[in-house]
């Protein structure tokens, strides 16, 4: 059985994605979604802060992933890729509630990645996250 926070973590992924590709309003998707998915309200409300927290941030979100993988638009990317990377850079850099540890947000990246995209998608993520996190922890003036 899956953990709570990965259960969510697909939902969102689910959401964003459909969201990304649609004129589908988040909240009226991401309503639809607590009605199929039984979920405590805890993981309710990790779902809704991520879902908003991801959609309110994707142009500063998407700027990340454009700087860690130029080669890579991020309008021509898969939009499986698009939103999880979307959904960790989230975690990593701007949810201030949860503070999930950099490893865990990462393997779960690279996870949701290995599941739901394409053959390089799990290099491509994990590429990616590893990018921005060693930009995002250097010390100033060690660049």
């Amino acid at each position: 059985m899956a953990s709570l926070r990965h259960r969510v973590r697909i939902a969102a992924l689910q959401i964003l994605f459909e969201v990304d590709l649609t004129d589908h309003s988040p909240g009226v998707v991401l309503e639809r979604r607590l009605n199929e998915e039984d979920l405590p309200l805890d993981g309710a409300r990790f779902l809704q802060r991520l879902v908003f927290g991801v959609w309110e941030h994707r142009p500063y979100l998407d700027r990340i992933i454009e700087e860690a993988a130029p080669n890579w638009p991020v309008l021509q990317m898969p939009g499986v890729d698009k939103a999880i990377l979307r959904i960790a850079l989230f975690e990593l850099l701007l949810d201030e509630f949860e503070k999930t540890p950099i490893k865990a947000v990462i393997n779960e990246a690279v996870e949701l990645a290995k599941h739901f995209g394409s053959d390089n998608s799990s290099r491509f993520v994990n590429g990616v996250l590893g990018t921005v996190v060693s930009q995002y922890s250097a010390e100033p003036g060690e660049e």
